[in-house]
């Protein structure tokens, strides 16, 4: 298995609307079903953008369906005249459109529901689909779905809000691919890493990772690396997995798929303790990505220092003067319950993205003492 020879067999994404070609919204509901997609095995192709726009809708459709097996499009879906995805679809597949009056009578009611005596009538356009669908429900709004088999590929159309289109994909979308035969790729780890450069990390991985019919992945998001490997076969997986968690080993934090400002949230929650911590470097960046409503009891920020349960950052001083440096200092002390430790280090300096770093880095410091020391805190 080589990117040479990755399944062809591949879902495209097209998304309509103005507001995301005018850079009004981000596409969220492509990076998230591409990567719920990739995550179970099925191969994400390409992705299109497109305006509310009839013809450009179709011809982005017929474009999409040339070399993909399967195409998911969202968005266009609502009540309004730029709402045009359903007629844009009935063309590219010459099919009618048919209205459907058991989605016009869960419309009404909705909107019944919630205040509407007499339903506007444009709401009536949201019943119209091709014919021949089956119709993919919608909990969540007055839009539903569909799903159709064209010259043997499949079409789903959803949604754009993502409240609404995400759990629709999850509930309906996804486990049709799945029966349909689309989970091609059948063994997939992935790995956050810290504390290492993708360049650095990847020449390493990818040496191990060369005698093996697997492929190698990465994706940075600074301070982070994902590392995602992916094979269909077993025996080349197994054997790779555990020479690729020693040679992370260092760059892991927990078990390796959650950041550290995420664990140290959930590890605080259940610490019955009050703890203080006194921030000289990150400018309330820390107290914001880890104070929670299920934690914030126990945890209180401060300037003040030499309090009991007390910890204090100080640091980043080449940040906060403008300096243009390649390293900057960083200091952690704690003092919780007669457990004192000093940590000194040097982190990279990033520009403005050197707070990403330490706090990040803090958050793994603070999770690492507490789990070696939390029965005493508490």
């Amino acid at each position: 298995m080589s990117r040479e020879t990755v399944p062809t067999n591949k879902i495209a994404l097209l998304a309509t609307g103005d507001e995301i070609c005018n850079g009004d919204i981000l596409n969220t509901n492509a990076q998230e079903i591409a990567r719920r997609l990739f995550s179970q095995g099925i191969p994400v192709g390409t992705h299109l953008t497109t305006s509310d726009n009839i013809a450009e809708i179709e011809q982005a459709i017929r474009f999409l369906l040339k070399t993909h097996s399967a195409l998911i499009i969202t968005g266009g879906l609502g009540p309004t005249s730029d709402d045009l995805t359903r007629y844009a679809l009935s063309n590219a597949v010459n099919r009618p459109l048919v209205l459907h009056e058991n989605v016009w009578e869960d419309i009404v009611n909705r909107l019944k529901h919630f205040g509407y005596l007499t339903p506007p009538i444009s709401n009536r356009q949201q019943a119209l689909f091709p014919e021949g669908v089956e119709i993919i429900s919608n909990p969540n709004g007055t839009a539903a779905g569909c799903q159709l088999e064209h010259e043997s590929q499949l079409i789903f159309m959803l949604p754009g809000p993502p409240v609404e289109c995400l759990p629709m994909f999850e509930h309906d979308v996804l486990p049709q691919l799945k029966k349909s035969g689309f989970q091609q790729i059948e063994y997939y780890k992935n790995w956050l890493l810290f504390g290492v450069s993708e360049g650095q990390i990847a020449e390493e991985l990818d040496a191990i990772a060369k005698p093996y019919d697997c492929i190698t992945g990465y994706r940075l998001f600074y301070p982070y690396i994902e590392f995602k490997l992916h094979s269909n076969r077993q025996a080349d997986f197994d054997l790779l997995i555990p020479q690729i968690e020693t040679a992370i080993k260092p760059y892991l934090i927990g078990l390796g798929d959650k950041i550290a400002s995420e664990l140290l949230r959930h590890q605080l929650e259940t610490l019955n303790a009050v703890i203080n911590i006194s921030d000289h470097a990150t400018g309330g960046l820390l107290e914001s990505l880890i104070k929670t409503p299920k934690n914030y009891r126990y945890l209180q920020f401060s300037q003040q220092e030499n309090k009991n349960q007390q910890i204090t950052v100080k640091g980043l001083a080449e940040f906060w003067q403008g300096d243009d440096v390649t390293q900057t200092s960083l200091e952690i002390y704690f003092d919780l319950k007669g457990k004192q430790e000093l940590l000194q280090v040097e982190i990279p300096f990033r520009g403005y993205r050197v707070k990403q770093y330490a706090v990040e880095f803090v958050c793994r410091k603070i999770w690492d003492f507490l789990l070696r020391h939390g029965s005493a805190i508490s």
